[in-house]
């Protein structure tokens, strides 16, 4: 007697060849996405980690101009430590020359119409202000410098050179610094004049 097998329908069958090589496709697929995302983290991380101490370092310098530098017209340069360098450069600034931004109304046309008649009547009064000789841009109790500090690292051992730009201004009232006043007085040696 024959003796007869019930059929295969409900057992699991093994995964075939094609299959096989389709889902170690797509596992290889997502280590490799996963591994880019892993590495460009890496190096935001690296870049953000090195603004950051080149903004730690530029205020650090940006802190003693007017304090333990003069704030005075000129160009220097040096290095922080073996990675970061600085260049800083020290204008004067014309106050004369710097015009106010025009004022943006938001809103409706009535709004637009007072923020200009504001306008012309402190243009109007700044002129009068001039015309008598009671002070004005002209007649600035302070002068105005603007400090450009370049921080720069890397561009050793083949890598890319990077810079970071700080822009400051700061103010100096011209009597006390030619009365000797500490931190901007004509007795303390200025770092910021190159030697002849």
């Amino acid at each position: 007697m024959k003796r007869r097998f019930p059929p295969m329908h409900g057992r699991a069958r093994g995964f075939s060849l094609i299959e096989m090589v389709a889902a170690f496709l797509v596992f290889a697929i997502a280590i490799g996405v996963l591994m880019s995302v892993l590495t460009a983290s890496m190096r935001n991380t690296r870049m953000s980690s090195e603004y950051t101490m080149a903004a730690l370092w530029a205020q650090t310098k940006l802190d003693v101009v007017g304090v333990g530098i003069p704030v005075e017209e000129g160009h220097s340069s040096g290095r922080f430590d073996d990675a970061y360098a600085w260049d800083l450069d020290i204008r004067k600034v014309d106050v004369a020359a710097i015009e106010p931004p025009p004022q943006l109304a938001a809103g409706n046309a009535q709004q637009m119409a007072q923020a200009q008649n504001q306008a012309r009547n402190a243009q109007a009064q700044a002129m009068q202000a001039m015309q008598q000789g009671m002070g004005g841009p002209q007649d600035a109790p302070f002068d105005l410098y603007q400090v450009d500090l370049v921080v720069s690292w890397g561009g050793r051992f083949g890598g890319k050179s990077r810079t970071a730009h700080f822009i400051t201004l700061r103010a100096v009232n011209p009597e006390q610094a030619n009365n000797g006043m500490p931190g901007m007085g004509m007795n303390m040696p200025n770092p910021m004049k190159r030697p002849r």
